[in-house]
C-alpha cells in the first residue's frame, strides 16, 4: 500500500482528451492519498508440490483520497463544478464525457495529483490515477472536505519538473 501526504498539492479532475479535456483544479490544504495494487496469482500444484505460478488478470487499483480544499478553479469563468459534481457527472459537470473510449462503460475521470515544491527542487511529483470510478463519497461543501474511495485502472507516480 502506498500512502502520501498531499498537503498543499494540486489535484486535477480531468475528463476527456487533450486539448479539449474538461478539468477542475483543486488546491488542497490538508489531505491524504492511499492506493493498493493487487494482482491475482494462480498457483498450480503438481503431485502435491507447487509446480507453477502464473499471474492472472490484472486487478484494478483500490484508491482512497481525502482532503480539505482551499479553492476550486474550473476551465472557464462561468460556473465551477464541485468535486462531487465532477465525480457524479452532475450540475455543471453533467456535460462532461467519459475518459473511456467505450461509451457503454460507466463514467470515469482521471485524477492527477501534483506536488510542486516551492523551493524549485527536483523532488516534484506527479501521480496519475487513470479511469477512476468512485465507490463511496463523503462531501461537505460548507467545510470544503471530500473523502472518497474507488478503483482505477492504472497508477503512475513519477518525479518530474514542471
Amino acid at each position: 500500500m502506498a500512502q502520501i501526504d498531499i498537503k498543499n498539492c494540486t489535484i486535477k479532475f480531468v475528463d476527456g482528451t487533450t486539448p479539449t479535456a474538461n478539468e477542475l483544479q483543486v488546491k488542497v490544504g490538508e489531505g491524504n492519498l492511499t492506493w493498493t495494487e493487487k494482482r491475482n496469482i494462480l498457483f498450480i500444484k503438481d503431485r502435491g508440490h507447487l509446480d507453477l505460478v502464473r499471474e492472472g488478470d490484472k486487478v484494478p487499483v483500490e484508491v482512497s483520497l481525502s482532503f480539505v480544499w482551499q479553492f476550486l478553479q474550473g476551465m472557464s469563468t462561468d460556473v465551477t463544478p464541485t468535486p462531487e459534481e465532477v465525480l457524479k457527472q452532475s450540475g455543471p459537470a453533467s456535460s462532461w464525457v467519459t475518459t473511456d473510449s467505450d461509451t457503454c462503460r460507466p463514467y470515469a475521470i482521471d485524477i492527477v495529483v501534483l506536488d510542486v515544491l516551492n523551493c524549485g527542487g527536483t523532488d516534484d511529483e506527479k501521480i496519475t490515477l487513470s479511469d477512476f470510478r468512485y465507490e463511496s463519497l463523503d462531501h461537505d461543501l460548507k467545510a470544503g472536505t471530500v473523502a472518497m474511495t474507488g478503483k482505477c485502472n492504472i497508477t503512475s507516480a513519477t518525479a518530474v519538473r514542471f
